[in-house]
């Protein structure tokens, strides 16, 4: 009997053991950059560096955007760029945020899939899909995973529209209320679809409108509601375990709970549809508020009303009023502002948790100009201590820490350029390399082995319980030797980039050096998060980037010494 033989995809690419790679990027409408959600040019090329930077056999070549072009016409200028630096060779693997930026037109989509990248040795990687063509035999039925979601995506779609549609016929029709019942309300107890008022909680609607018509602002309404003890609309709802999340246990009333009930024509005895959407099928997964009013589904006198139509009216003026004076203010120191963003971000509070707010302050002269971050939980009680710092003085704590680096700096890189000039390797790289060539040596050797076990299969030598016994064997040993390679493969990468100019750790402290002031960039380049506490007197953590990077360097340093 003749021996057939069957290509099986190798547990590991026998020659390429780094892939130049590319990041396609796509969006139909020309995008600004704005972050929603990984949707965005910048998004997608975010997520692609990402899985790339954690995956160290590959190596970004070149990225390909196409900002404004309909995935339906294949027809793209960095499309096309893309196609034919694939064809010369200088792109072995592509990486998408997901299958819909490479193409819509599924027939090219295909073809490129099952023929083209296979045959030129082409990767591809969809992030979002988790699919890669190299953990996969390439066939038409591998493809099935990102194709599965596309019709499921228009499947969702075609759901999402027959609800929403369904429900605005109920609403229009009084037939539906709300899922979460408005403050100052509970669901009627005679009447379907319809609110009845909440004797505990009518009273502080009134109370707020009242305060508010006698000019108090947002924060005094919410602190005096705290001060009284006066539970807010989530902790209220937690303690009537109407919500169960331990989130909303210690809720306080804070002037965003303050503003929505203000604005809200639900007090009118009006109900109010449209305020928030959530629409698959219309590209909105996630609730959006809408600003234009004349949008709104209002169904009047719908219940009783808590209150008046001039009060409402009134304070509606006067908020639109501070609106204006707001954004007037704001326009003004527009400029003075972007002179002096923040420095530091990433700054919490150790006592809460809480992200600390960022102000501005100064005497009509930008001589007097300072700024501090605060905890902003304290105002609500809900922190214990102000944890307040002035940025001078935060940047002062992290200059020094920084000079500590500086002062490494001249001895590592000689020491650097003593092992470029030398071609120093140190023994852990040495190792290192041999292990990765006898794994590499072993799975080639594996494949052969599993390649002949076919043909004795097909042969009558081996049945097919023997065959499929040894073949789990050798794939269990593929799949053991290749966690293993890939291991060292990102132990040896932090190494060498350790050991070479490319360090970040390097390159940050030129930067350093250049400027000898903490500025934001400084900051941004080192500085991973800060914590400040305030027990009995100020107290700041400092956790900065690259500290794995630096132990790396001085560890190899040391071992130089000792060898050199």
């Amino acid at each position: 009997m003749g021996r057939t033989r069957r290509y099986e995809s190798p547990c590991i690419e026998s020659v390429i053991t780094s892939w130049e790679t590319a990041i396609y990027a796509r969006l139909s409408v020309e995008n600004s950059g704005k972050n929603d959600d990984g949707e965005s040019i910048d998004g997608q090329v975010n997520i692609c560096r990402e899985y790339i930077e954690e995956h160290p056999y590959l190596n970004l070549a070149d990225i390909y955007v196409d900002n404004g072009w309909t995935g339906t016409n294949t027809d793209r200028p960095e499309f096309q760029r893309l196609l034919g630096d694939i064809k010369q060779g200088k792109i072995r693997a592509l990486v998408i945020k997901d299958f819909s930026r490479f193409s819509r037109d599924y027939i090219e989509a295909g073809n490129l899939l099952e023929s083209i990248f296979p045959a030129l040795g082409v990767r591809f990687i969809s992030v979002a899909d988790r699919y890669d063509s190299f953990e996969t035999d390439g066939s038409a039925e591998s493809l099935l995973i990102p194709l599965k979601n596309l019709i499921n995506s228009y499947y969702s779609k075609d759901i999402s529209k027959k609800v929403s549609t369904a429900v605005q016929a109920k609403q229009l029709a009084g037939e539906y209320i709300p899922g979460m019942i408005p403050y100052g309300y509970v669901k009627s107890a005679s009447q379907a679809y319809r609110f009845d008022v909440d004797p505990e909680t009518a009273p502080i609607v009134k109370r707020i409108f009242t305060e508010k018509l006698n000019g108090r602002n947002y924060h005094e309404i919410a602190r005096g509601l705290n001060n009284d003890n006066i539970p807010s609309p989530g902790k209220l709802r937690y303690i009537r375990r109407q919500n169960a999340k331990e989130m909303y246990a210690n809720s306080v009333w804070l002037p965003a709970t303050i503003k929505h009930i203000l604005k809200n024509p639900v007090y009118l005895g009006d109900l109010v549809f449209g305020r928030k959407v959530k629409a698959l099928y219309l590209g909105q997964p996630d609730t959006q508020t809408v600003l234009d009013e004349s949008k709104w589904r209002v169904l009047h006198n719908m219940h009783p009303a808590l209150i008046d139509r001039d009060s409402f009216d009134k304070v509606r003026v006067d908020m639109d009023k501070s609106a204006k004076a707001y954004k007037k203010k704001t326009e003004k120191s527009k400029k003075f502002r972007e002179k002096h963003p923040p420095i530091f971000t990433h700054i919490r509070c150790g006592d809460c948790g809480a992200n600390l707010n960022y102000a501005r302050y100064h005497n009509k002269s930008e001589k007097n100009y300072a700024a501090r971050y605060y905890c902003p939980n304290k105002e609500y009680n809900r922190c214990e201590t102000t944890h307040c710092i002035r940025e001078d003085k935060l940047a002062d704590i992290v200059g020094t820490i920084l000079s500590d680096h500086i002062a490494l700096f001249a001895d590592i890189s000689r020491a650097v350029e003593k092992m470029k000039d030398t071609g120093y390797l140190t023994e852990r790289q040495k190792l290192m390399d041999k292990e990765i060539d006898d794994i590499v040596a072993r799975l080639q050797k594996r494949q052969r082995n599993k390649e002949m076990l076919y043909e004795d299969y097909t042969d009558g030598v081996l049945s097919a319980e023997d065959y499929i016994y040894h073949k789990q064997k050798y794939d269990d040993e593929c799949k053991e030797l290749s966690s293993r390679l890939n291991t060292l493969e990102i132990d040896r990468r932090k190494l060498n980039t350790a050991l070479s100019q490319n360090n970040r750790w390097l390159k940050n402290i030129k930067g350093l050096l250049k400027t000898r002031k903490i500025t934001r960039e400084i900051a941004d380049a080192f500085v991973d998060n800060i914590t400040v506490y305030d027990n009995g007197g100020i107290r700041v953590d400092v956790k900065l980037k690259y500290a794995d990077e630096l132990e790396t360097l001085i560890e190899a340093i040391k071992e130089m010494e000792g060898q050199i």
